[in-house]
Parts: C-alpha cells; structure tokens; sequence
C-alpha cells in the first residue's frame, strides 16, 4: 500500500469507531464529544492533505527552476544553443573517452556592419536566423554552439558526419536572405579534428587558425586546419601586438606624395600615406600592417594619427608658403574608420588644433568603404555639408563605380593604377590599351560632366603622362611624377618652387 496513505488510513480507522459509538444509544453530552473528537480528526487530515499538496508543488517549482537554470547556464539566452560552456564540456568529455570530435568554428563575416548600419536589433535577430541555419544543417551528430558575439560553432561527434560536409551545407543556406529582415550574411569557417592525445585547448586554438585563414582567403568558405598553419596566423598576430606598442612608442610616421599637374609638373596637392619604421624589423611595409591593423581595429586610432598629423603639417606649409603654394591634402580613410562614431567628430577636432580650414581637406575613399549602409552614407554627406571634400579612390575598379557617382558626394575622382599601367604600350590583347584608354576616357568626360576634378593614379613614365594629358587629365600622381618623401623633403620641394616663381 502507498506510503503517502498511511496517515490517512491510520486516522479513518480511529474515526469509523467512534462514528460507529456516536451512532448509538448514548446521550446527547457523550455523542457531541465523540462527532468533536471526530470533526478535529478530520480537520487535521484536511491540513495535513493541503500541507502535503503545497509542499509537492512548491518541490515541483523547485525542480522546475532548477532545469531553468541549468538550461541557462548551459544555453545561450538569445539563440537558445548551447554555449561556450556546455561546448567545452561536451568537447571535454568527448576527448577524455577519445571519442572522434570534429569542431567547426563559424565565424560570420562583416557582421559589425549589420549592427552599425540597422541597429542591434535587427543584428539580434539575424544571430538568431543564424541559429536556426545551424540547427538545420549541423546534422544528428552535430551540436551547434553560440560562442558569443557573432561567432558559432559546431561540434560533431560520433564519427558519421564529415566537416566539411556541414560546413558546405552552412554556406550554401547562407547564400539566401535569412531572418524577417530577409538579409545575406557570409561566414568563414575553421574545421579542425581532434588528433590522438589533442586536448581541448589544442583542438579550439587548431579550429581558430583554420578560421583565420578561411578569412584570409577571401571569407565565404571554410578551411580545414592542417600542421604548421598556424605559423603565418601567429605571427599575423604578433604583429597586431607589435602594432599596439608601436603606436604607444610613436614608430608611425607619416610621409607624402605630391599631385602634380601634368601641364607644367607644378605641384597642387598632396597625398599622405603612413609608414611604420620597427626597431628591430626596420620599415614594415604597409601591406602588411595595414590589413592588421583592419582586423585589429588598430586602424582608427592609426588613421587618428594620419589625419592630425597631415592637418598639422598642411597648416604650417600654408603658414610658411602662402595659401597658393598647395591645395589640399589627401588622407586616407578605411571602412571601419567611417563605422566609428567619433569620426566626424576626430575630423573636426583635427582641423580646429592644427587650425587649418575645412575646405583644405580631402579624405580619400575607396568604392568598398562607401558602400557599407547607411551609416556610413550619412556620415559622408555629414562630411560634405561640413565643407570636407571626398574623393573615390581607385576609381574605375568596381562595377557599381558609375553609379556611385549619383549617390556619393565626390568633388575628385582618382583613375585606378590599373588602367594607368600599358595605356602607352600599343598591344592587340584583350583588354589592352585600347579597353584602358576607353575607359580613362570615360571617366574623364564623366567626370567633367559632373563637375568633379580627376587624378590619374600611378603614373610610371613619360609616355603614360603624355597620353592621360592627351585624353584630357591635368592631374596625377606616381612614381614617375614624385615618390612619397618626408615633410622635411617636401618643404624644400615647395621652396624650390616658390623661387622658381619668384625667379
């Protein structure tokens, strides 16, 4: 008989006598004391039946928050999947019974973009379409994690389901729009295998190789982590470190190349670039450091640097040579510059400490910078209203250049090197002079048609000078024209030429 019963059975077994007495041939005092006796019973039975239900429900609620909060502690509270520290458990236990474990690290590409350009929200919401991608594609063996931030991954264990398999099948559900915001989002995935005696760390830090090279590789795709890969990625980062301190030790500086016009070779403007001279190293050149210092984030304080240092400069030549002697400088601006939300404001704080004017400032941009959402769109035309002049860089190279135009509030176009590079060379090929010239020569009439100054980039020889002035260029730029040089060496270019003028 159930236990829980016994005090209830115990208790009508002392009642049912003295019900059955009451009923009989007693007086009215003995029966009213027996029915007391008996309606008490019954009354501590009823307490005792609602103690008992109350506490098997209050024992139901703790049970119940107790599976809450375990599903919490081990589940991402906005997706839902597993989080990093159920993943390290499971890959943990996987490994101590090495049992086959394959990680795939799925890192989605520009995600900072989504957030920064429709709000975190919407960024929300498509981490949690990511989710699903994940679920329904990670297969029976696989446990799709959430990281943190914008990085997932997947776990497959049992042996029955390859890497590269899921990895495909997550890319290619990528290639549609997800989320009720129906967005594209990429991803670059690292695979890597548990090898015999891998430990966990080994295997997560394997995987995160592997996903920095897939990024190197153009993102959009996955690569499986192979010995010795991690070589190159080390040392990308220790050159991120590097960078670090030598932005703290001030190893940056900041060198120019003039913009000539190609009439007379007089000098108009100016083009500042930065270089890195390391101690031990020695120069370091800027495709190298540059895309570090994307990747990092490094990039907007780097690009701090260019932009104070180069007004600065520009407003003690103009101080020293007359307004006349130089137009305005060039620096260049990167996407995640354009993304920070201080950099309107570094713009302005640049011009008024070195007290040059608005007006004398370029920021040159590439089509890839532009074209990053809204955001970046009004911080542009922000920009433009505040009088800073816009240029597009390496104009020419990307199919929606031309549109751009409409949309952009470019004052200067800068012909790509590209087309630059054999348009003197008479050849019969596919795209040789001929295609270049054709399209220097459109960029040109549309740049004249819109109202916009044009520089030829890149210019190697005289010849190459010859032609651009013939298709009608009056600026350029180049190696063949100037080579970027120290602002001790440009002064005395800019006194030479003011003697010469005097002269």
């Amino acid at each position: 008989m159930p236990g829980p019963l016994l005090p209830y059975l115990a208790i009508a077994a002392a009642d049912l006598p003295l019900i059955a007495v009451a009923a009989g041939p007693l007086q009215w005092p003995g029966r009213v004391s027996l029915i007391a006796a008996v309606l008490v019973s019954v009354l501590v039975t009823a307490r005792q039946f609602v103690a008992f239900r109350d506490n098997k429900r209050l024992l139901s609620d703790i049970r119940g928050q107790e599976v809450r909060l375990q599903h919490e502690v081990s589940h991402d509270s906005l997706t839902g999947l597993a989080n990093r520290a159920r993943f390290r458990g499971v890959l943990h236990a996987a490994l101590v019974n090495e049992a086959s474990a394959t990680v795939l690290l799925v890192d989605l590409d520009d995600f900072k973009t989504v957030n920064d350009s429709l709000g975190h929200d919407v960024g929300d919401r498509l981490l949690v379409a990511v989710a699903d991608v994940l679920r329904e594609q990670c297969g029976a063996d696989g446990l799709p994690v959430r990281i943190g931030g914008d990085e997932f991954a997947v776990l497959l264990t049992g042996g029955t389901t390859v890497g590269e398999t899921v990895a495909q099948r997550v890319l290619d559900a990528l290639t549609r729009p997800i989320s009720e915001h129906r967005l594209l989002v990429q991803a670059s995935i690292g695979i890597a295998t548990a090898a015999p005696g891998a430990t966990l760390d080994s295997v997560l830090r394997d995987a995160d190789v592997a996903m920095y090279a897939a990024k190197g590789h153009g993102k959009a795709g996955y690569v499986r982590y192979v010995p010795g890969m991690e070589e190159p990625i080390l040392a990308h980062i220790q050159l991120g470190g590097e960078l670090r301190r030598g932005l703290d030790e001030g190893e940056f500086r900041v060198v120019y190349q003039p913009v000539v016009a190609l009439a007379d070779g007089k000098i108009v403007g100016v083009e500042a670039l930065v270089r890195w001279d390391h101690p031990v190293r020695g120069p370091v050149s800027p495709v190298e450091f540059i895309p570090v210092a994307e990747r990092t984030g490094l990039i907007v304080e780097l690009g701090r640097f260019v932009l104070r240092e180069t007004c600065r400069q520009m407003a003690a030549w103009l101080a020293e040579f007359g307004p006349d002697s130089l137009q305005k400088p060039g620096v260049n601006v990167s996407a995640r510059q354009l993304h920070d939300p201080d950099f309107v404001s570094d713009v302005l704080a640049a011009l008024a400490d070195s007290g040059l004017p608005t007006d004398r400032l370029v920021l040159e941009l590439t089509e890839s910078a532009v074209l990053r959402g809204s955001q970046v769109s009004r911080t542009l035309h922000e920009l433009d209203r505040l009088g800073v002049a816009l240029a597009l860089d390496d104009f020419g190279t990307g199919e929606s250049s031309l549109s751009l135009l409409r949309s952009f509030p470019a004052a200067i176009v800068k012909l790509d090197k590209s087309f630059v590079d054999g348009i003197e060379i008479e050849d019969t090929e596919a795209g040789g002079r001929d295609a270049r010239q054709a399209v220097a020569r459109a960029v040109i009439q549309l740049a004249n048609a819109l109202g916009l100054d044009t520089v030829a980039e890149g210019i190697e020889n005289e010849a190459q000078a010859e032609q651009l002035r013939l298709l009608g260029y009056t600026l350029g730029q180049g190696y063949h024209l100037a080579r970027p040089m120290p602002a001790e060496d440009f002064t005395r270019l800019l006194a030479a030429q003011r003697r010469a003028v005097t002269a």
